[in-house]
């Protein structure tokens, strides 16, 4: 789980929205493993999935972000 201080101050790096942890219902969505921790984006658009115990903060690659 993602320190709430940490959690906070980290934004999506597509939207700049606030990113918040992803529920069990919004990681299967996503096809994640729900013992995972995962964050999503405000409005749901984009969710980062945990590898490793790392939640990877890499854009999408089908999304046309600059």
């Amino acid at each position: 789980m993602i320190d709430d201080d940490l959690l906070s101050i980290l934004r999506c790096p597509v939207s700049r929205q606030k990113l918040r942890a992803a529920t069990d219902d919004e990681k299967r969505a996503n096809a994640a493993r729900i013992e995972d921790a995962a964050l999503i984006s405000e409005d749901g658009k984009f969710f980062y999935r945990s590898e490793g115990g790392i939640t990877i903060l890499l854009p999408p690659e089908n999304t046309d972000a600059c």
